[in-house]
């Protein structure tokens, strides 16, 4: 069975389905690999409005907006990685990152992540998304850094096979859904490099 049949098919309970097999130096150190959030959100702010009148020092506050003040600063709640998302994060590895499948990648890019590229130019392979090239992919794991109802960010840990010519490499990987209802569906928003990665050449879509 193929890796992208293992991500379309029934997923376990954790992972992306296809994790490695092999016992490689990257998987024994993933294995003790501590992940630590490399990326700080602030939410909310203050703004000061102060307005002067001639050589007078009032201040004229705003009045209140009417309606029931919405608290942004709060942490959404934490919820299981939705069966939808982490599907989709396994796809994209092996679509986007591999550059296998990029008719495929584009449609599971959020329109945040491919603003500015058209359809033609991201079939060309050169796309924001580190490249990993396929014949090195052993299987890839996560943990999760956070899951909130609107919000997944996952730090993947890519293997490769023995005496590759890459390394095992980690990343940041965000999803974001699009949608309502039942025509909801989970996107990847962001990708980046997180402790471990190294930058491999990006060979564009004839990668092998």
């Amino acid at each position: 069975m193929s890796q992208a049949e293992h991500t379309e098919g029934q997923l376990p309970e954790k992972g992306f389905g296809f994790e490695p097999t092999e016992d490689t130096l990257g998987r024994r150190i993933g294995k003790y690999l501590p992940y630590v959030a490399g990326l700080v959100f602030v939410a909310g702010g203050i703004a000061f409005l102060i307005v002067h009148f001639g050589n007078t020092s009032h201040v004229h506050n705003p009045a209140s907006r009417p309606g029931t003040p919405v608290d942004a600063s709060k942490t959404p709640p934490s919820v299981p990685v939705p069966k939808g998302a982490r599907a989709v994060a396994g796809k994209y590895i092996i679509t986007a990152m591999t550059r296998q499948n990029l008719p495929e990648s584009w449609k599971l890019t959020h329109p945040s992540l491919k603003a500015g590229y058209t359809y033609k130019q991201w079939l060309t392979g050169t796309i924001p998304v580190q490249y990993f090239p396929p014949k090195d992919l052993a299987g890839a794991s996560f943990k999760v850094q956070w899951s909130h109802p609107n919000d997944v960010m996952l730090n993947v840990y890519v293997f490769a096979k023995p005496k590759s010519a890459v390394n095992s490499q980690s990343f940041f990987i965000e999803l974001k859904p699009v949608g309502t209802g039942a025509s909801k569906r989970w996107l990847v928003s962001y990708v980046a490099p997180s402790s471990g990665a190294v930058m491999v050449p990006n060979v564009g879509a004839g990668a092998g």
